[in-house]
């Protein structure tokens, strides 16, 4: 499962959308709300001196899904690496990081305002882009820019689905399900944001994949 793809399933599994809530709810009452909407994801590595940016070499991704509102969020951790080195892999969450001759140098966090970003999948898969202005800010939360982005995917191979299923329920004993159901595509990635551009030159790598989704949000109260 590459990165980009193992993203899309871990969004498909993200808390089910509150709909009711235990105050408002009757007892032995049910519920469902459907949502669907469009999706596109990438990662990658960047090889070079950036503008007002520390480090030689960028790691990040960014994920972009909504319908008419589009969410995106993402992240980019800077690097100084010797020549011949590159970041480490692996080291995720209680792991301990992996040695490396690199120095982190910075991590950074993108999202935008959703009314200032496009999200466009054609309905065959064939492509997706994204148009608009990012938000990059620090762990503090201060401002580092607003860089534009325009990212195509350019689908190629063929399309895969795959649902997933959540269950939450809360301290009052109303239980929330969730079942998305997702197609997507793995797709090649050209564009920029801000300075950055996806032209993988020697050293530097981008994967991408987009697709549509459908959830099915379902509660019921005790």
């Amino acid at each position: 499962m590459t990165s980009v793809t193992a993203r899309i399933a871990a969004a498909a599994l993200a808390v089910p959308l509150v709909v009711a809530t235990a105050s408002t709810a009757v007892a032995g009452s049910k519920w469902s709300y459907r949502s669907s909407g469009s999706f596109a994801s990438t990662s990658w590595v960047e090889v070079g001196p950036l503008p007002g940016v520390a480090g030689n070499v960028h790691v990040g991704f960014l994920d972009a899904r909504g319908d008419r509102l589009v969410d995106v969020f993402g992240e980019v951790v800077d690097w100084t690496c010797p020549e011949g080195s590159m970041p480490p892999v692996g080291g995720g969450h209680g792991e301990e990081p992996p040695e490396t001759d690199c120095t982190q140098e910075s991590t950074r966090f993108v999202f935008a305002d959703p009314s200032q970003v496009t999200l466009t999948v054609d309905k065959k898969l064939a492509s997706a882009r994204l148009v608009g202005t990012l938000v990059v800010s620090d762990h503090e939360g201060e401002s580092q820019g607003q860089p534009p982005v325009d990212i195509t995917w350019t689908g190629f191979g063929s399309a895969s689905r795959q649902t997933s299923y959540s269950t939450y329920t809360d301290d009052s004993g109303v239980r929330f399900t969730t079942r998305t159901t997702e197609t997507y595509r793995p797709g090649d990635v050209e564009g920029r944001i801000g300075a950055m551009v996806f032209d993988d030159e020697v050293g530097e790598t981008s994967d991408g994949a987009f697709g549509t989704f459908r959830t099915d949000d379902r509660g019921s109260t005790p």
